[in-house]
């Protein structure tokens, strides 16, 4: 059986109606790496729901979207701070604490890793402008979404640069938002040229974050679906070991 990948969702508001939506890209490549993709809906007002998910999964995939509020690393929001969803906030957030009690396999991507490291204590940086000496091109304009804008170095003898083979590429980049105090527990694996933090993991587990889109990059750069892969590769050993009653 192929692993079960629950992906999260976000909240999109039209005129009449709110929508749970998700970008395409995220379950075509669980898909094209071997995994089943499960699109889990945001359930804040019921944390039972969590344990329900993680029940029917084997991996989960943390997408990208809106800003986390600040009062969940323990500041006031500020002048530029962008859109918020508190819902999906606090979802997420406990999400990522059932999911580390399981060990169950995950990876984030671009407003994932800063749920990842929210979650487990670290900070953010509101807006690329609150620090120093940091490259625009990390917010890279609606119509150049899927380019490659900036260079990323892989840490050496980290889990990514185990999974992608190399240690410099060219990456997408459409976050403002950027790791300030790195959480207990979680190294860096992957620094911009400018010093940005553009990648995390924990060594201890199968716990990963880029701050790129590798969703948007995979059917022309083929060697980003290795990450979607290395997740449903170890969402099927970790489903195994379970079967077997490890």
């Amino acid at each position: 059986m192929r692993p079960r990948i629950g992906i999260t969702s976000w909240h999109y508001q039209d005129d009449d109606e709110r929508w749970e939506a998700i970008l395409e890209g995220y379950p075509r490549a669980v898909l094209e790496a071997g995994g089943v993709p499960l699109i889990l809906p945001i359930t804040p007002t019921d944390p039972a729901m969590a344990e329900a998910y993680l029940d029917t999964i084997d991996g989960l995939l943390l997408t990208g979207g809106a800003d986390i509020h600040p009062s969940f690393y323990g500041q006031t929001i500020l002048e530029r701070c962008g859109e918020i969803d508190e819902e999906r906030d606090r979802f997420e957030l406990g999400l990522v604490h059932a999911a580390r009690s399981r060990d169950l396999p995950l990876l984030g991507i671009c407003r994932g890793l800063q749920v990842l490291n929210v979650a487990l204590g670290g900070s953010l940086y509101q807006d690329l402008s609150y620090r120093k000496e940091t490259d625009p091109a990390h917010q890279n304009p609606r119509e150049r979404r899927d380019e490659p804008v900036h260079q990323v170095a892989i840490a050496e003898g980290s889990r990514l640069v185990g999974i992608l083979g190399i240690r410099q590429l060219r990456v997408t980049s459409t976050h403002h938002q950027i790791i300030r105090d790195l959480a207990p527990g979680l190294t860096v694996n992957a620094v911009a040229p400018d010093g940005v933090i553009e990648g995390v993991e924990d060594a201890g587990r199968f716990l990963l974050a880029v701050h790129w889109h590798p969703e948007r990059m995979f059917t022309h750069h083929p060697e980003q679906l290795a990450l979607f892969r290395a997740l449903v590769e170890e969402a099927e050993r970790s489903s195994r070991f379970k079967v077997q009653g490890g």
